[in-house]
């Protein structure tokens, strides 16, 4: 494996495993029969999958920022952010419908995805600082692309 081949699978590393690491969190509080068993109120168990994949958006659309330029780009990486986070929730509320106690439910699908589209809102309107800052994060802290660096 070449060198250039390292630091790109080392930059997807960096950039993918946070979202992957959530996904699996979500996953294994999907597998569990009853979560807190009744210690949330309906509202907070709905805010809780809210939240969920209000992060999952989040760590989804900031993975993307690792593939290169994004200058004119932000419209396709919330509309990717989006769309990943939408089908992980129908997958999340497939799981759910075979894990004993729990079922998969579209009220709960529903506030998942309102979830991802309300951080993407606030990406989408708030977005171009944050890309600014994270391309120069992507300077100075993840490993340099060699082909990019060189005269």
């Amino acid at each position: 494996m070449s060198y250039h081949h390292y630091m790109q699978l080392k930059r997807l590393a960096v950039a993918w495993l946070p979202a992957i690491i959530w996904m699996a969190f979500i996953f294994y509080l999907s597998a569990q029969s009853r979560p807190m068993r009744g210690a949330l109120s309906p509202a907070l168990s709905y805010a809780a999958h809210f939240g969920e994949y209000a992060i999952l958006a989040f760590l989804l659309f900031w993975a993307q920022l690792s593939r290169g330029s994004w200058k004119g780009r932000l419209f396709l990486g919330l509309a990717v952010g989006f769309v990943l986070s939408a089908l992980y929730a129908a997958s999340d509320e497939y799981h759910q419908s075979f894990v004993q106690g729990r079922d998969a439910s579209p009220l709960d699908f529903t506030t998942d995805v309102l979830g991802a589209a309300f951080a993407l809102a606030v990406i989408g309107r708030w977005g171009q600082p944050f890309l600014w800052r994270q391309v120069r994060y992507r300077r100075t802290v993840l490993p340099a692309d060699p082909k990019r660096d060189r005269p």
